[in-house]
């Protein structure tokens, strides 16, 4: 093998006649066991058989007369990116999808007919007759890009791409044929031993030895992990240019003892945010706040938010590689910096002779360290945090104990005026920031939890450790993370944030969301929670940054009033003025503008028991890590316009009970996707389907960008898969939310008062949704969009109780497609579909999220069906369909029988293969006095 060569993966199988030729070598024989190199060509010829097992876990299973190069193969299993590119010239191949193939864009392979990317699946890859076919088999899209330009995409197992001799492709069904002859291909054929040149018996597997480094082993005992190595420490209590004695430990790597000398000390300037004793949102002066730090609000106006000189400090044992000192308020501030970034977990102690001990973990909060050795003096403080550090970056939650200093447990509020807010950071260059000729990129960030929800939920152990809740929830008021609990948070699902430029050379322009989500438990017993960010980067006074609208919505439980949220959050300037910092603006940190007096605000309709309104104003701070960037030209993301139906239960301040608005024709949601400015724009009509308001007939909501770019911070649309949008208009701009008052009198939202809107398809929140999804025969049709809802609006009329109204949805639900013209359907034949229902219930006091299945038949002769929802909330309902003329699509629609009162509507949309590939519509549906809902359906053809 060549000096230089690069290990990318080994031949994990293989039968006869099967070749490897590294660059620069001979062409040799694979044996099981042999390692494949970076741009090594893998051959086969009739009989032969290789599987190639990559380091990320991906394979590719090479059949007869193949041939395979492994051209490029970046991977860091730390965070799971980097790229493969593969040359695929000819046979028949199996890909399965590893780490890489999670990442958009991460897996590519390179065929004569065109260019194949593969995310996070399994994919059949057969040259080997006149017509190339590639199978996606499972997992989530597979993209063509052929030789002459065209590009398709195939976003459902059991879809076949296939290019015919002319160099055109087509996406059909996936028959037996296809799958027959990959199986075949790679099947041993009778006589061949995986490469052995006799084939082993059980009498020769005894005789091996092998029994004796295997199953003959005795019990293999794990022993759980050791506390931390406990150090005494003493603490420094001078600020100044005197040699400060530093020891440290780690708990999982101790390494050698640095030394520094006292003249290569630096200081750097740190901003530092503490709590003030009230605090109160700048749109109330008369709602106070009297704990700020309980509830993350730290910083602010009262001294609170200032900037420091840290001083370094000399480091004598230990795993960091630089230690700096500074004093808050009084109070001296100890930050190791560690040696490989990311987050970590302390615990300190310091002593009236100058000595500091550190202890920590990434994982958890150690022990604080104990003093055994008076010589190195008493405990004067302990503190514990969080730390998280970068390229030219690090925040800090940092802790003060406030009693029982230098026992085994002392005494931490994790609030109050005991916690400090630390920032440092170089802010990036942008003059020298990329190249025109750079492809425009998406840059996927890590948002860390906030550090304040974390310590508040975590949990003190028997050694003295304590155990933070780590979570992926975004924006949520710390109280409401308390009463979700530490298991509802620690299942969170989130995004992270993702961004997409505008420029290869800076970030000004560049659009990005970030989401977090979580359905937990089903009835009575459900507890859901939602929360959005888009936004738009943009630069003031001479420095790159981004502030955005929060937005999302919780319910606590079944029977409490959902929260909406409000408030701003935004990218927080360093000390030098900056927003992103690293060379390649790796870092940020997101916070509400706490500064400012506007931070986040929840909205009720009533207040939980125990919650007043001071409890409702709250912060988070989310550092920002970037993981990988992928090209913006690899991804699919297309521009159109589709239309479908979206549904909601409201909770008004003028019904004692939600009423359930849903839209009854295909064209009263409207969903249009601009790539070209990154953006989403949709419009929500909904009615009152059981005349149940006194009020209220129906609602208008628009969310989102608008077509001539108004409103850029309001939508973000990174692929076909990610994207979301808010209220799409200013709060003084009242044609974009109205009400229609039942005499005529369309009523606009109040101008004052902001709309909190946001939308988002079921593919950003992932699998976050299972608890209801779980046994239901969801819909997984990529050519359909579907997902959740919700807002809180306001609204003034002479009509209402006291002239005025608040309505909140939590949690509605949408669902949009290509609705087919009725007059280009099928005039003869039946289809039939399965899929899905899912929508808001009212049970009793209880309201929550269902789902079930959903099944319809049609005659297309006849223009006639029947519709089914069955398990929706253990309810079975059903209705006879017949075809309504529309101005625009198609609509077959009945009355629900039976038990129940209500109504299913329906629109058949086309998909990848026929315009009657799907079907969507609504249901609205109710059972006596106490049970009703109502929701969206989606189901493919069968």
């Amino acid at each position: 093998m060549p000096a230089s060569a690069v290990e990318v993966g080994v031949a994990a199988a293989v039968n006869k006649s099967a070749f490897g030729t590294p660059p620069g070598g001979n062409r040799r024989t694979k044996v099981l066991g042999d390692n494949v190199i970076y741009d090594e060509r893998i051959e086969t010829s009739t009989g032969g058989l290789v599987q190639v097992l990559l380091v990320d876990g991906s394979t590719f299973t090479v059949g007869a007369n193949s041939d395979l190069v492994i051209d490029e193969f970046v991977y860091d299993p730390n965070a799971g990116t980097g790229k493969l590119v593969a040359s695929f010239s000819k046979g028949v191949a199996r890909f399965v999808g590893g780490k890489l193939s999670k990442n958009p864009g991460g897996v590519t392979v390179k065929t004569p007919v065109g260019t194949i990317g593969i995310r996070g699946g399994i994919a059949n890859l057969n040259l080997s007759g006149n017509n190339p076919t590639f199978s996606l088999l499972f997992g989530k899209e597979l993209n063509f890009l052929g030789t002459n330009g065209q590009h398709l995409r195939v976003y459902e197992s059991g879809y076949t791409l296939n290019v015919n001799q002319l160099g055109a492709a087509s996406i059909r069904r996936t028959t037996q044929e296809d799958l027959g002859q990959v199986q075949s291909a790679m099947t041993s054929r009778n006589g061949q031993r995986g490469g052995a040149n006799t084939a082993p018996t059980d009498d020769s597997v005894s005789n091996s030895g092998f029994v004796n480094a295997n199953s003959g082993l005795g019990l293999i005992n794990t022993l759980p992990r050791p506390k931390p190595e406990v150090v005494l420490s003493t603490k420094f209590s001078d600020v100044d240019d005197t040699l400060i004695n530093i020891n440290q430990t780690n708990t999982e790597n101790a390494e050698t003892e640095i030394e520094k000398s006292e003249t290569t000390y630096e200081t750097v300037q740190v901003r530092v945010r503490r709590a003030g004793t009230t605090y109160s949102p700048s749109y109330n002066s008369s709602l106070i706040i009297n704990n700020p730090g309980n509830q993350g609000l730290i910083g602010g106006p009262s001294g609170t938010d200032m900037t420091t000189t840290f001083k370094e400090g000399t480091i004598f044992s230990g795993n960091s590689k630089a230690l700096y000192i500074g004093s808050v308020g009084g109070d001296p501030v100890y930050i190791f910096a560690p040696k490989t970034n990311g987050q970590k977990f302390f615990s300190q102690v310091t002593t009236d002779k100058g000595n500091v001990f550190e202890n920590s973990s990434s994982s958890y909060v150690p022990a604080v360290p104990l003093l055994s050795d008076t010589s190195y003096g008493n405990a004067k403080t302990n503190a514990q945090g969080a730390l998280v550090t970068g390229d030219q970056f690090a925040a800090a939650a940092y802790f003060l104990a406030t009693g029982q200093i230098g026992s085994s447990n002392p005494t931490f509020h994790y609030g109050g005026q005991d916690v400090i807010y630390l920032l440092y950071g170089v802010r990036t260059d942008f003059s020298s920031f990329g190249n025109a000729s750079d492809p425009l990129k998406v840059r996927s960030y890590k948002l860390y939890s906030d550090p304040l929800t974390m310590f508040q939920l975590g949990t003190s152990n028997a050694d003295g450790s304590f155990q933070p809740v780590t979570t992926n929830a975004l924006f949520v008021n710390p109280l409401v993370a308390q009463d979700l609990g530490a298991s509802f948070m620690s299942n969170v699902s989130s995004t992270g944030l993702l961004m997409i430029e505008n420029s290869p050379t800076t970030l000004d322009n560049a659009k990005f969301l970030a989401s977090s989500f979580r359905i937990e438990g089903t009835g009575a017993s459900q507890k859901s929670m939602i929360s959005l960010g888009v936004g738009t980067v943009f630069e003031e006074n001479g420095q790159l940054q981004a502030d955005f609208g929060r937005r999302g919505s919780h319910r606590t439980g079944a029977t409490r009033s959902s929260g909406v949220y409000g408030g701003s959050a935004s990218t927080v300037a360093g000390p030098d003025g900056g927003h992103f910092f690293g060379s390649n603006a790796q870092n940020f940190l997101l916070s509400g503008e706490v500064e400012n007096t506007d931070a986040y605000g929840d909205s009720y309709l009533n207040l939980p028991s125990g919650t007043s309104s001071a409890d409702t104003i709250s912060n988070t701070v989310h550092p920002a890590e970037l993981q990988t960037e992928y090209n913006v030209s690899s991804l699919s993301r297309t521009s159109r316009t589709l239309y479908g139906y979206g549904a909601g239960m409201v909770e008004s301040s003028e019904n004692t009970t939600p009423v359930a608005f849903s839209s009854s024709k295909p064209d009263e949601l409207m969903l249009t996707f601009n790539a070209g400015n990154n953006s989403v724009l949709a419009t929500l009509n909904m009615t009152d389907r059981q005349a149940q308001d006194s009020n209220v007939g129906g609602y208008t909501f628009k969310f989102g960008t608008e077509n001539n770019g108004s409103g850029a911070s309001r939508s973000a649309f990174i692929d076909d898969d990610n994207y979301a949008a808010r209220d799409s208009k200013t709060r003084t701009d009242t044609s974009a939310t109205l009400i229609d008052d039942l005499g005529g009198v369309i009523v606009p939202h109040v101008a004052d008062d902001n709309v909190n809107s946001y939308m988002v398809p079921n593919t950003l929140v992932g699998d976050a949704d299972n608890a209801i999804m779980s046994g239901v025969n969801e819909c997984t049709c990529a050519f359909l969009e579907w997902g959740y809802w919700g807002t809180k609006a306001n609204f003034k009329n002479a009509n209402f109780g006291g002239g005025e109204r608040t309505d909140y949805v939590h949690l509605g639900t949408w669902v949009a497609g290509n609705i087919t013209n009725s007059g280009d359907l099928p005039t003869s034949g039946s289809a039939t579909y399965a899929g899905h229902a899912v929508g808001n219930v009212v049970n009793g006091s209880d309201q929550y999220v269902a789902a079930g299945n959903f099944n319809m038949s049609l005659d297309f002769a006849y223009r006639t069906g029947t519709a089914s929802i069955s398990n929706f909330d253990g309810k079975n309902f059903s209705a006879t369909l017949s075809e309504t003329t529309v101005s625009s699509g198609n609509l077959f629609n009945g009355s629900v029988s039976g038990a129940f009162n209500g109504e299913i509507n329906t629109s058949v949309v086309t998909g990848p293969s026929t315009n009657h590939d799907g079907v969507i519509g609504s249901f609205n549906v109710q059972e006596g006095s106490a049970w009703k809902a109502t929701g969206i359906v989606a189901g493919q053809l069968q």
